[in-house]
């Protein structure tokens, strides 16, 4: 039986929850200095695109303004690319554009979660 697509959006939310925990109390000195911070991380972002990846089309559609498929084309990246992952890049997603996605997807769940 197939996920409902609540559950992938919820995984995106406990993800970012996640990666949050691991990094609030660290600048990015700290972070490019700690692996362990940078291996998690990287792999709740990679989970973050794969729920991505099975949200259906029709929800993609319906909310334009989520950057899906970027996402999922970073998630490529990580997976695919990682020993040409740029630290600063990485970092300034998890500090700005983390939140931004936090918001919409909260957004999302709440009008779709059924």
């Amino acid at each position: 039986m197939p996920r409902k697509s609540s559950f992938f959006l919820k995984d995106i939310l406990d993800s970012i929850e996640v990666i949050q925990e691991y990094i609030q109390e660290m600048d990015f000195e700290d972070f490019k200095q700690s692996r362990i911070t940078i291996d998690a991380t990287v792999r709740n972002l990679e989970i973050i695109g794969e729920a991505i990846a099975q949200l259906p089309l029709e929800m993609k559609n319906k909310y334009k303004n989520i950057p899906w498929q970027e996402i999922k084309d970073f998630r490529n990246v990580v997976i695919h690319k990682y020993h040409q992952l740029d630290l600063e890049i990485l970092w300034d997603i998890l500090e700005h554009k983390l939140i931004i996605l936090q918001k919409q997807i909260e957004e999302v769940f709440s009008k779709e979660a059924k």
